[in-house]
């Protein structure tokens, strides 16, 4: 099997695992259904994911690379003021294109049992922290948001509403739009700053 063969069946095993996951959440992932679902052997599976773990690392790691993608493009941003809404638009563009990586991302029940993936999910989040303090802080030194607020509370306040509208989002079964309901909880967070 060639290199391009290789990195397709990959893509493959992943998007019929998100599909899967998507249909019935993480407790539907079993590489017996991964297999069905892609149309090869459970032991082909293991040619090019050693577990169900490794899948799911490779999941958020991509999760993880678009969105130290994202990062860099809005720190490009000149107006520290409009990095915040930048960054949550990414966010909910995403989720939007790939609605089973919410399910990867913010399901406690596959991180709680495993310390890898508990450890790789907790490093986004500080990641994240990390980042949305910066941009908090740069916006409060040029005074276009409330100096009275400690930035990483509000890195915090942002991060739990974005994940709790997805998590809403996707245990609702999808069924409204995430970037019209993001956009009017963009609007009230960034009014609560200013």
């Amino acid at each position: 099997m060639n290199k391009l063969d290789t990195k397709t069946r990959q893509k493959q095993i992943l998007d019929a695992s998100l599909n899967l996951i998507k249909e019935g959440g993480i407790q539907n992932l079993t590489m017996k259904r991964i297999s069905q679902k892609v149309g090869i052997s459970e032991q082909a599976i293991y040619r090019h994911y050693r577990s169900k773990q490794d899948i799911l690392c490779t999941i958020i790691n991509y999760f993880n690379d678009h969105f130290e993608s994202v990062f860099k493009a809005v720190s490009e941003i000149p107006n520290v003021e409009d990095r915040m809404p930048a960054f949550i638009d990414g966010h909910l563009e995403y989720f939007h294109a790939n609605p089973a990586t919410a399910a990867v991302i913010f399901s406690e029940e596959i991180f709680q049992f495993d310390s890898k993936l508990a450890m790789k999910i907790n490093a986004l989040v500080v990641r994240r922290i990390e980042v949305i303090t910066n941009f908090i802080k740069l916006a409060q030194q040029e005074g276009r948001f409330r100096k009275d607020l400690i930035a990483e509370d509000i890195a915090y306040i942002f991060l739990g509403s974005l994940r709790f509208l997805v998590t809403t989002w996707r245990l609702g079964g999808f069924k409204y739009d995430l970037r019209a309901k993001g956009n009017s909880m963009k609007s009230t967070l960034l009014q609560l700053i200013k």
